[in-house]
């Protein structure tokens, strides 16, 4: 059987090598994106698996050129970022794979506004192709719960292990001609999420809890090197937040340091430890951050 996967990033990856060990012939169409060491990853690996893989020129053209020429018997899309025209398809089976469950998580970046947000579950849904982003017949979801030390690159890794399970399971049935199951979305309300804005990722000392702040340092990680906030003037950003036992009356965005240990106070009177930041275009550990000028008793924000 031959599978196509349509991708724009390197998540794809788990699926493909495991799609092709069970001897399915895999075709790749790959729409690179400005993320260079995913568009590296994604050609190491190709090179290993020995897979064809085309790479997108045209947007406009090219990904049904490419359909025409490999006639796939069914087509996954993971992570490409237009929307492409189901009835150029001819009639093959089509499913999108999103990170994030439907439909309350439509959007490009599903992961972040789950980790924002502090949803105490996350999900990943794959569902039909449809003419709208997002909005094709459910056919496959997973619920897992949150944990403190899941971040946006975690969280997207776990999605790209998990769906293989799904992709497998829809294999499965269109082999045997059997339907494939429609998923009710019940009484979840729909929501659509755009990519994250700068007021996005900043951090609002006065306003965010401890909980909040460290949820949304989880949801900026790795890809924006953290949460924001201005010092001097300049960017800062927390690359890591925990929660801690201490609670204060100082004033929301001051720095505590005591033993080279630093906490920032959140709104509420919470504080949270951070062990790492990015500044000047550099990684610096906190207990060296009074060389940056981030002591003792300075308001962030």
């Amino acid at each position: 059987m031959k599978i196509g996967i349509i991708s724009g990033g390197d998540h794809f990856i788990p699926l493909a090598y495991t799609l092709a060990s069970q001897g399915l012939q895999v075709c790749i169409f790959f729409s690179p994106t400005e993320d260079l060491a995913a568009q590296q990853k994604v050609q190491a690996f190709i090179q290993a698996a020995r897979l064809p893989m085309q790479m997108e020129k045209n947007v406009t053209t090219d990904v049904y050129e490419w359909l025409d020429a490999v006639r796939p018997e069914t087509v996954f899309v993971y992570g490409y970022r237009y929307l492409l025209d189901i009835k150029r398809f001819a009639g093959i089976p089509a499913f999108n794979i999103h990170p994030g469950p439907l439909p309350c998580f439509r959007g490009p970046s599903p992961v972040f506004w789950q980790l924002k947000t502090g949803q105490p579950t996350l999900g990943f849904t794959i569902h039909v192709l449809s003419e709208k982003f997002d909005a094709g017949q459910v056919v496959w979801t997973k619920t897992i719960p949150d944990q403190p030390h899941y971040t946006y690159a975690a969280v997207n890794q776990l999605c790209s292990q998990y769906c293989i399970e799904g992709v497998m399971g829809i294999i499965a049935m269109l082999r045997q001609r059997m339907p494939l199951p429609a998923i009710s979305a019940g009484n979840k309300q729909a929501g659509y999420h755009k990519r994250p804005q700068l007021h996005d990722i900043l951090i609002n000392w006065e306003q965010m809890t401890a909980t909040e702040i460290c949820n949304l340092i989880r949801a900026c990680n790795p890809w924006n090197k953290g949460a924001m906030t201005i010092f001097n003037g300049q960017e800062l950003k927390l690359m890591d937040g925990a929660l801690t036992a201490t609670h204060t009356n100082t004033h929301p965005g001051t720095v505590i340091i005591q033993d080279k240990v630093m906490e920032i106070v959140c709104a509420g009177g919470r504080t949270i430890r951070t062990n790492m930041l990015y500044v000047y275009e550099g990684y610096v550990p906190a207990y060296y951050a009074d060389q940056f000028g981030v002591r003792h008793g300075v308001k962030l924000g």
